[in-house]
């Protein structure tokens, strides 16, 4: 059994710029990675918005539909969902199953996106919720929690209390910041690794714009990172944006599958020794006398006394490259 998981895709990212069409492209991508698998997990981000604009969920569902043309051999075991959520397309097809991120989540009451396209028929959505499904023998379980503020992330958690399945793969789907592993620290976490339930085979984790893995306790660990750059953070220009594939047999192997249309985000220091300008535009006439799919993304850092560094030089050096 295949699985492919394409986390935080942020559709809509960057809408009415430049870069407007580099999440579609890269969900694509990495959606067209995924259609050779029996099973597509979605930690959540779906979407950049809450409410995204009908130009962004036209797009998404071309893409999100080519699923429904992919005969899937997966048997539906055994769900703590009510069956009629579960659309009898998406069973006979290559299932999705995603969970609402944070930037999805809506006050209770309100119909969230991800719940939308489950009406829709194009995936299965989890909160706080199980599914099994098998093929030739081999059992999986998708535990999967919804996107929570991280203030009570522990509490729901603990409250919810999933619990691995016997006889089953069982992977754990979150979309929480899980220290050390923080989004933003604006919002701290009160979830830690070491308060990750046992048992399971694999957890993800989505919500993290990083891609990174390890073992906690003997558990298997992943952050697979978003497909589209949205932080210009320094670790963002140091680590790919991927896809993670897992298979499972006789236990659970993954790996990570960098994209290869991905805009190239590049982030470097600068220490201005005489003219900033002229050695700002130096810097960046070097990167660019390499070869790109796509114009790049550059951020520099500057270093230098204030005196020499100028914010009428920066603001007329990022308008004549941003042409």
């Amino acid at each position: 059994m295949r699985i492919a998981i394409i986390s935080d895709p942020h559709l809509g990212y960057a809408l009415d710029s430049r870069l407007e069409n580099d999440s579609f492209e890269n969900f694509e991508e990495a959606m067209n990675y995924a259609l050779d698998c029996d099973l597509i997990l979605i930690p959540g981000d779906i979407f950049d918005s809450r409410t995204p604009t009908t130009h962004v969920l036209n797009l998404a569902i071309k893409i999100l539909r080519k699923c429904l043309f992919k005969k899937s051999d997966l048997k539906l075991v055994d769900t703590d969902k009510k069956l009629h959520e579960i659309s009898k397309r998406v069973l006979s097809a290559l299932p999705i199953i995603a969970l609402h991120g944070n930037h999805e989540r809506r006050s209770k009451g309100q119909i969230n996106v991800i719940e939308a396209l489950e009406n829709a028929g194009l995936l299965i959505y989890l909160d706080q919720n199980f599914i099994v499904f098998e093929k030739e023998g081999v059992r999986i379980a998708i535990h999967g929690m919804s996107s929570v503020p991280e203030r009570y992330a522990k509490s729901f958690l603990e409250k919810w209390n999933p619990k691995p399945i016997e006889n089953c793969f069982n992977i754990l789907m979150l979309h929480q910041s899980i220290y050390p592993y923080v989004f933003s620290p604006i919002e701290p976490p009160s979830l830690n690794l070491e308060d990750l339930p046992k048992g399971f085979d694999l957890i993800v984790d989505g919500h993290v714009h990083i891609y990174s893995e390890e073992k906690i306790n003997g558990i298997n660990f992943v952050i697979p990172g978003s497909t589209i750059t949205t932080q210009l953070e320094e670790n963002e220009a140091k680590i790919e944006k991927g896809i993670y594939l897992v298979e499972v047999d006789e236990k659970i192997k993954g790996k990570f599958i960098p994209l290869t249309n991905n805009r190239k985000f590049i982030f470097e220091d600068i220490k201005i020794v005489n003219s900033a300008r002229r050695e700002i535009e130096e810097r960046i006439n070097k990167i660019l006398s390499s070869k790109f799919s796509k114009a790049p993304i550059i951020k520099l850092r500057v270093r230098g006394k204030e005196t020499e560094v100028f914010e009428q030089d920066l603001r007329e050096i990022e308008k004549k490259y941003s042409e």
